[in-house]
């Protein structure tokens, strides 16, 4: 499977509205530091596509990334910059009906909010598979808000793992013994840099090295990351040289 960022900020993305701080003032449209909201594509072994996360950054993001209509977006959780992109794709899918998958409290937001939005939304289970083309994937539970899955892909040719975490502040044990010996990780850094007393749903600055230095992978890939850390990518790569910053059009390919 193949794997690209189409993006790697946090809820506001960088530039954040109104240029409120430095990173944003001076950011270049095609620099590491843009950053749409995280999101990532999948490409399988025959040229399926999947979509994590429609976020509402997703119109930009499929017209810079050059991709085609999805065979699957999966949502993670019902948060607004996870979930609210399908809005923006409302007269799209008037022709081009898409599959979305995600769990009953998202599903809910969809019917309660956007059910104008005709999408084919199959509601999944935490730790119960389903198969796209030649990726297992697995919904995991993580401790965010109520009702937040992580999602494991598997390459079932190759055998190779990849786990992604959107937001939490905290794994299961029985998601962490899926993960083990994982050959790469993607996870929520969004409070890198900083602390915000008043979010318990995310770890804190203190709470995060920690987290990444229990975790057991191959590769370790820091996503949801906002300009009011006030480093630049390249700040983040020499202080955190253990781990791999994520950037907007990074791939990797697990084969």
């Amino acid at each position: 499977m193949k794997v690209i960022f189409l993006g790697s900020g946090c809820w506001q993305g960088i530039p954040a509205p109104f240029g409120c701080d430095k990173i944003s003032q001076n950011v270049e449209w095609n620099s590491k530091d843009f950053r749409f909201r995280t999101s990532l594509h999948i490409e399988t072994e025959n040229g399926k596509s999947i979509i994590v996360e429609a976020t509402p950054d997703i119109r930009l993001q499929s017209w810079k990334f050059k991709l085609k209509k999805p065979d699957a977006i999966l949502i993670s959780h019902w948060h607004w910059d996870h979930l609210f992109g399908l809005l923006d794709l409302d007269w799209f899918v008037e022709n081009n009906a898409l599959a979305v998958y995600g769990n009953s409290v998202t599903k809910k937001w969809y019917d309660e909010r956007m059910s104008h939005v005709k999408v084919s939304f199959q509601t999944f289970e935490s730790y119960k598979s389903f198969e796209i083309d030649n990726i297992r994937v697995t919904p995991i539970t993580v401790n965010h808000v109520k009702d937040t899955d992580g999602l494991l892909f598997e390459d079932m040719n190759s055998g190779k793992k990849l786990a992604y975490f959107s937001d939490l502040y905290e794994i299961p044990a029985e998601t962490l013994d899926l993960i083990e010996n994982i050959d790469a990780i993607i996870t929520d850094v969004t409070y890198l840099e900083s602390n915000i007393d008043d979010d318990p749903t995310h770890l804190q600055k203190n709470q995060i090295i920690p987290f990444l230095e229990s975790l057991n992978a191959r590769e370790i890939i820091l996503t949801n990351i906002g300009s009011y850390q006030n480093l630049t990518h390249e700040n983040l790569e020499k202080k955190f040289p253990q781990y791999t910053i994520a950037y907007d059009g990074m791939s990797r390919q697990y084969l």
